[in-house]
């Protein structure tokens, strides 16, 4: 079992290690915990479209790729990643573990010397970020919110969110609007990235066999002058539940229908009911052996999908389908009885222990992929928890259907979000 170590480069700088022999790869990423915030949201996300672009040492793409050859092919990003309302702006690495290669090939220093070179000295051009590749990343971030709404099913799931939280930083968009993209000027990005990298706090995260003392040591180097202002990170704040349940109907040019529900959980990700909560969605709905799927789509035929996600910092539970426009009522009466059968204890055995088993899969799975178990463990740091993948998997392995039941009557129904054909009535 892996165990993470935590020490402090300095004040709001935290530097963790993922010791494990599993892997050929070593994965770093330096996360950088901004509040989600509808003011800022475009400039995070578009300074990561520009930072990616290249350096001051590496300019371009060309001479980026260049130097990624020369590390064996070593994977580097810069891009966002949504925790609750933590949108956190992450350095990502990762590059063949220095043990495989021979002794005068050693690599992992430099490539971490590359992904400090790109966030602490970026291109910049009179005090400002390079114009032509802000411009071109706008143009290019702007493409992207437009095509949020091509993935209907995508987009119905956030739209509920969205209104569900519409008065919270969870409703805003991780990418920003079009109108704060087009308000963006080279200055403006560059004088938001100082601003970002002098309040953090920043989280380090290292995967993989690596000599820990030295990196340590080149990361204290390398932030020597750099100072943080914020030493705890972004808290999500459990969701506030609407007083009754509402629906909103909105038309699109579209032939399915997606018949989407938002309900309040009541449960955070650090409270003892979160495996039981984890083990409800998954007989609710999420996999071939689940009640949506089984009830809603394969003995009724009333959608062509039916499933059910957690937010998991945000204390929600969401239901997405795509179904005729004529089977609304139908799909949704019955997606309540399925969840009144949960309330009463109707679950059979092979519902609960394949619920179950999937869950403990799906982790197990996690510390195959040094890039997962990174995020899992950036998941418990942005949580305030501490549990590792094996731990999680034993209290998920303790969940009775008691337990289910218990957490079952707790759901509260909020939102029915229906994305209908124009002109047609349910």
């Amino acid at each position: 079992m892996e165990k993470v170590t935590c020490c402090n480069i300095k004040d709001g700088i935290r530097l963790y290690h993922i010791p494990s022999d599993k892997f050929k790869t070593v994965s770093m990423s330096v996360n950088i915990h901004r509040t989600l915030d509808k003011r800022e949201a475009a400039y995070n996300a578009l300074l990561c479209d520009v930072m990616r672009r290249g350096c001051e040492k590496y300019p371009t793409q060309r001479d980026v790729a260049r130097l990624r050859q020369s590390l064996y092919g070593a994977f580097v990003d810069v891009d966002i990643r949504r925790k609750g309302e933590d949108q956190i702006i992450s350095f990502q690495l990762s590059t063949v573990a220095d043990c495989y290669l021979p002794e005068t090939e050693k690599v992992q220093m430099r490539a971490l010397g590359f992904l400090f070179d790109m966030m602490l000295e970026p291109l910049v051009e009179d005090g400002a970020f390079r114009a032509d590749y802000v411009a071109q990343e706008k143009v290019n971030l702007k493409n992207d919110i437009d095509a949020l709404i091509n993935d209907k099913r995508a987009y119905a799931v956030w739209r509920l969110v969205e209104l569900m939280c519409a008065d919270e930083p969870y409703g805003v968009h991780e990418l920003g609007t079009k109108e704060d993209v087009d308000s963006i000027t080279p200055q403006s990005l560059y004088a938001h990235y100082q601003k970002v990298l002098s309040e953090g706090p920043i989280d380090i995260f290292v995967v993989g066999q690596v000599d820990i003392d030295s990196i340590r040591d080149y990361i204290s180097e390398r932030f020597a002058a750099v100072s943080v202002l914020k030493t705890a990170m972004p808290k999500t704040k459990l969701h506030t539940p609407a007083k009754e349940e509402q629906e909103i109907v909105e038309a699109f040019d579209v032939t399915q229908a997606k018949l989407c529900l938002g309900f309040y959980t009541g449960v955070k990700p650090e409270d003892s009911d979160y495996p039981a909560l984890m083990v409800y969605n998954g007989i609710l709905g999420s996999g071939a052996h689940s009640k949506l799927f089984n009830n809603v789509r394969e003995k009724l035929s009333l959608a062509y999908y039916a499933s059910s996600r957690l937010e998991r910092y945000k204390g929600m539970l969401v239901i997405s389908s795509g179904i005729e426009i004529a089977n609304k009522q139908k799909a949704l009466d019955e997606i309540k009885v399925q969840m009144e059968e949960m309330e009463k204890g109707n679950i059979s055995e092979y519902e609960f222990d394949a619920a179950t088993k999937s869950i403990v899969n799906a982790l197990r799975s996690l510390g195959d992929d040094v890039g997962y178990l990174e995020d899992y463990y950036l998941g418990q740091a942005v949580s305030g928890t501490s549990v590792s993948l094996e731990e999680m998997i034993n209290l998920i392995n303790k969940v009775t259907p008691a337990d289910v039941v218990r957490v079952a009557k707790k759901i509260q129904p909020e939102l029915v979000y229906f994305l209908t054909g124009k002109g047609e009535t349910a």
